[in-house]
């Protein structure tokens, strides 16, 4: 086993097998792409990324259960049996491999907010001619915002045959698209938003046609959404435009993750990305400490009482540092401090009398040069008799053994979606979006309020709690890790009507009809972006990611700040879309 080659979240699920078997995956597949066995005769599998030759064939490691998505590329993705990570890492022409994460599912006054109507009556533009691809959990088929204008349905959930991007999942066409269903309602109305065809609510792009796909939220099987979408769209001849209302924080925050490479390489003239920011503005997931050359700094986090079966650490710093970590517990009990390994094995396993921790210390990242560790805290006891991890404050103990300073930056990952926070002066409320936010060629997308009441199906007032007219206090800030500039841009995201599915539970209290529902979140912003994305590819087929960017920012302005400002939480502010028609800059 070439230990080296498996990147720390992986090298953890991996350790954890073989000490535990199936029971140590069973905190990990609430993150990770692990796909639990359902007999003794189906093993326990996994979904990786993996780095390799561009040209490399690999179909002969099919002998072992690994199937390899791609025949070609620099980053692919692979389902294999756990127990074939040995062989995957022995193999010469792969350089990584990663897994796959699970990623977090993120009209009536909006579209006035931004000048959108004028922007239409101006140019008549309806998104005729283009494809919108969405990457979430499904569409209402049967919803008449979308009549007649769903070309395809790869259902990633179904059992099938799947598709040229992946051998999972089923595609669905024509009568047989209602197989499929949006129990949750995030991706009907993300789809709504941006395309839907309503005289009330309807989305920004009404006469695009739709190319879904269901997703399990894993970021693999996302990075093959985008390549089947393009791929469909390229077929047909059509520009399209992917939206993804999804991210995570089990990156490095810079764009170098395997999904932002995915999306990154097939960008192009005619095929965009438009990716949330995310929603953790009021969430403290980000610590940051600058470690100075010799000395020791803490970071402090909470944990909350008998809640969280299991805790991440995140941490990423430049890979010219050199820094020792060790964890203290509420308690008090503490593990060794654990330098950089990088001969024998970078995962090294420490039992306190309050709980179990396991760190990967590894060399620096091939992807960025830069190192990361992870940590990783699990109460006493194992499967059925596994407690949750201690609560109360932790800290995570620093030491620089390097001669210069050095900046660390450490997310917070759990099994409960976010409940572990940074404390006191170890929080750095910026560098917050993740993948595949962080993408260089996405464009990513801010959510700013327009809308704070609106009346139920039952007519009842609903108000929240959000300022009109300012940034949406969810909307996570940027800059990235390496200080790249995001967000991009800020578009409506609360309180947004659109779409209802008939599939999904929602409370009476978010309903405005039996057909539309209220949302907030960058997710509903994200759409919002596609949709005019959409009608600038219908006037210009050939708009590549940097064209369109540089179009938004010529037109994008944050409240009372010069033109061209730009806002860690804001990007470049709201899009003044009756203005992009002034030059006929597309054209």
């Amino acid at each position: 086993m070439r230990r080296d080659k498996l990147s720390a979240g992986l090298l953890l699920a991996f350790e954890d097998y073989q000490e535990e078997g199936q029971e140590g995956l069973d905190t990990h597949k609430r993150s990770l792409g692990i796909v639990s066995a359902t007999s003794d005769f189906k093993p326990t599998r996994s979904v990786v990324f993996i780095y390799c030759d561009e040209q490399a064939d690999l179909s002969h490691l099919s002998q072992h259960g690994i199937r390899i998505n791609q025949n070609t590329g620099s980053v692919r993705t692979a389902f294999l049996p756990i127990e074939s990570l040995d062989v995957l890492s022995e193999e010469p022409a792969i350089h990584r491999i990663k897994p796959s994460r699970k990623l977090h599912a993120h009209m009536d006054v909006a579209p006035n907010k931004v000048n959108l109507p004028k922007f239409k009556n101006e140019t008549g533009l309806t998104g005729k001619g283009v494809i919108v691809g969405i990457v979430d959990t499904g569409i209402d088929p049967k919803h008449p915002c979308f009549a007649g204008r769903i070309l395809r349905i790869w259902d990633q959930t179904l059992p099938g045959p799947g598709v040229k991007e992946g051998s999972y999942g089923a595609e669905l066409q024509e009568k047989i698209l209602s197989i499929s269903r949006d129990t949750n309602g995030h991706g009907t109305h993300v789809a709504g938003t941006s395309a839907g065809a309503d005289s009330k609510y309807g989305g920004v792009a009404p006469e695009a046609e739709l190319v879904i796909v269901k997703t399990d939220l894993q970021d693999a099987h996302v990075a093959d959404a985008v390549r089947y979408i393009f791929r469909v769209a390229e077929e047909m001849g059509r520009p399209a435009v992917v939206n993804l209302s999804l991210g995570g924080h089990a990156d490095g925050h810079d764009g170098t993750d395997s999904l932002s490479k995915i999306i990154d390489a097939e960008s192009g003239p005619g095929k965009i990305v438009c990716c949330a920011a995310g929603n953790e503005g009021n969430d403290n997931i980000h610590g940051q400490s600058i470690v100075h050359s010799e000395k020791r700094r803490t970071m402090r986090f909470n944990v909350p009482y008998k809640q969280v079966g299991i805790v991440w650490l995140n941490g990423w710093y430049d890979g010219k540092g050199k820094l020792e970590v060790s964890l203290r517990s509420p308690n008090g009990f503490v593990t060794p401090y654990q330098a950089i390994i990088t001969d024998g094995n970078p995962s090294q396993k420490y039992l306190l009398p309050d709980g179990r921790i396991e760190m990967v210390t590894a060399g620096p990242d091939a992807a960025n040069g830069d190192h990361n560790f992870f940590c990783q805290i699990r109460g006493l006891g194992v499967g059925k008799f596994a407690l949750p991890v201690s609560g109360g404050i932790w800290q995570l103990r620093v030491r620089n053994t390097s001669g210069e300073n050095v900046r660390l930056d450490v997310w917070s990952l759990d099994d409960k979606g976010g409940s572990v926070f940074f404390t006191g002066k170890s929080i750095e409320d910026s560098v917050k979006i993740g993948s595949p936010g962080a993408s260089s060629s996405a464009i990513t997308v801010a959510a700013y309020t327009t809308k704070t009441e609106y009346k139920d199906v039952d007519g009842n007032e609903r108000k929240v709690g959000l300022d009109i007219d300012e940034i949406s206090e969810f909307s996570s800030e940027g800059p990235l890790r390496n200080q790249a500039q995001k967000p991009d841009v800020a578009a409506p995201g609360a309180m947004i009507v659109s779409a209802l599915s008939a599939d999904a539970g929602f409370p009476r209290s978010m309903m405005v009809s039996d057909k539309f529902v209220a949302m907030a979140g960058t997710s509903m912003a994200t759409p919002f972006v596609t949709g005019v994305v959409a009608l600038l590819l219908q006037k210009n087929p050939k708009l590549d990611s940097q064209a369109i960017k540089e179009l938004f920012n010529k037109y994008s302005s944050i409240p009372h700040k010069a033109p061209g400002t730009f806002d860690n939480k804001w990007g470049f502010g709201v899009i003044d879309i009756a203005n992009l028609s002034v030059e006929n800059p597309v054209a």
